[in-house]
C-alpha cells in the first residue's frame, strides 16, 4: 500500500491510499482497453485505404481470372474477367449480411469455366425472405473482383463441412472445404464480386460495404467505447481510493 497526501487551503486533506494490487490490476485493464482501441482504430484506417482501392479498382483493366487463380491476400483485391457458364441449380445464399441495418443475405451462384474449373460468383446482396431471381443463360463473359472467401471476426468451432444431405441452400461463412462440398472439387479458393453493371446481379455496393467486412466507420465507434472504458476504470479507481480526511485542530 502506498499514499499520496494533498493539502489545501482549508484543514481538509485527501489521502489516496490504493493497494499495490490494485494499481497494477487497473494499469493492466487499462492499457489491454488503450491497445484494443488502437486496434480498431488502425484496423478502421486499413478499412478506409481499402474501401478507396476497391473503388478504384473498376476503371482498371481487368485480367483473365483462368491464367492466374492465385487468390489475394485477405483485404486484397484483382479486377478479372473470365468466361463461362453459370450453374444456378448449386445456388446458395451467405446468411449475416446486413446491409443499412436491415437483415440480408449474398447470392452466390457458381460459373463453370471451359476448363471445368467452376469459379463462386457473388451476385450482391438481397434482403432477408426474398428469392434470387435466376442468372443469365448461356456462355457469358463477366468481370469482377477476385478476393479471398470471406471470413467471420470469430468462428466458434468447427466448420460444418456441407457434403450432407439435403444440400443447405443457406450458408454461414463456409471454408474451403465446404464450398468444395457445396460446389464440387474444382471450385477456387476465392469469390468473384461481379461488377455492378454486369447482368443477373443484385445489391452490389461493394465499396461502401467494405466487401462484406466490418465497415470503418464501426471500427471507429468500437475504437472510442474502449477509450472510453479505459477513462471510466481509471476515473472509478482514483474516485474509490481518495478519501478526504477532516483535521480538527
Amino acid at each position: 500500500m502506498f499514499s499520496v497526501s494533498v493539502s489545501r487551503r482549508s484543514a481538509s486533506r485527501y489521502a489516496f491510499r490504493p493497494r499495490l494490487w490494485a494499481v497494477l490490476l487497473t494499469a493492466l485493464l487499462a492499457a489491454v482497453m488503450v491497445a484494443a482501441g488502437c486496434w480498431q482504430y488502425n484496423r478502421g484506417v486499413q478499412k478506409q485505404i481499402m474501401q478507396l482501392e476497391h473503388a478504384q479498382l473498376g476503371s482498371q483493366p481487368a485480367q483473365e481470372l483462368a491464367s492466374d487463380v492465385s487468390t489475394p491476400a485477405r483485404g486484397q483485391l484483382r479486377h478479372v474477367q473470365l468466361r463461362g457458364r453459370y450453374q444456378p441449380d448449386l445456388t446458395v445464399l451467405l446468411d449475416n449480411q446486413p446491409q443499412h441495418d436491415q437483415p440480408g443475405v449474398h447470392v452466390w451462384t457458381p460459373m463453370e469455366m471451359a476448363d471445368g474449373r467452376r469459379v463462386i460468383i457473388d451476385r450482391g446482396w438481397l434482403p432477408m425472405g426474398q428469392s434470387p431471381a435466376q442468372p443469365p443463360d448461356g456462355l457469358q463473359q463477366i468481370s469482377g473482383n477476385w478476393r479471398t472467401l470471406p471470413q467471420p471476426g470469430m468462428r466458434l468451432g468447427a466448420e460444418a463441412l456441407s457434403c450432407a444431405t439435403p444440400r443447405p441452400s443457406l450458408v454461414t461463412y463456409p471454408d474451403l472445404a465446404a464450398v468444395r462440398c457445396l460446389f464440387g472439387d474444382t471450385t477456387l479458393n476465392g469469390v468473384l464480386e461481379l461488377a455492378p453493371d454486369a447482368q443477373g446481379g443484385f445489391g452490389r455496393e461493394w465499396a461502401k460495404s467494405g466487401a462484406n467486412e466490418i465497415p470503418p466507420s464501426r471500427h471507429f465507434a468500437y475504437a472510442a467505447q474502449w477509450w472510453l472504458f479505459a477513462a471510466t476504470l481509471v476515473v472509478l479507481f482514483i474516485k474509490m481510493n481518495l478519501k478526504k480526511r477532516q483535521n480538527h485542530d
